[in-house]
């Protein structure tokens, strides 16, 4: 695997514990667009028997957003991965990524899981291409 490709992948796996909330503020805008004040008064005002369709507007706006998508995308890719690997993987990857403060180094992880450093890592790697795969990588 690139280094590009195992350095993307693992900002993703670090951004997973706050993605819901990056999903979220991102919603959040998408509902409460910012509208500059326009005056009514020009062009004779609004027309009085007009459909709203602005449910409908922001239901097509919120499935066609592409940041929301590659959000909840990255976000199910990484879920799912998690719960396919096993105790001793889940562990190496909250340790080495998702842990707000990074305690151990690869070398302290291998001690711990009474593994070989090659182990840790090729567990590690197997896991990046879990998550390639998932989002077509």
């Amino acid at each position: 695997m690139k280094r590009s490709k195992f350095n993307y992948i693992a900002d993703i796996i670090r951004e997973y514990p706050v993605i819901d909330g990056y999903i979220h503020n991102r919603e959040i805008e998408l509902t409460n667009k910012f509208q500059e004040f326009k005056d009514e008064n020009i062009g004779g005002g609004r027309a009085l028997n007009r459909r709203d369709e602005s449910v409908a507007d922001m239901a097509i706006t919120m499935a066609e957003d592409k940041r929301l998508n590659n959000l909840r995308k990255n976000e199910r890719a990484v879920r799912e991965s998690l719960q396919e690997s096993d105790p001793i993987t889940q562990d190496i990857i909250y340790e080495l990524y998702t842990r707000e403060n990074c305690v151990y180094t690869l070398e302290g992880l291998s001690q711990k899981a009474h593994l070989s450093l090659a182990a840790v890592k090729k567990r590690r790697l197997r896991f990046f291409e879990k998550i390639a795969e998932k989002l077509g990588l």
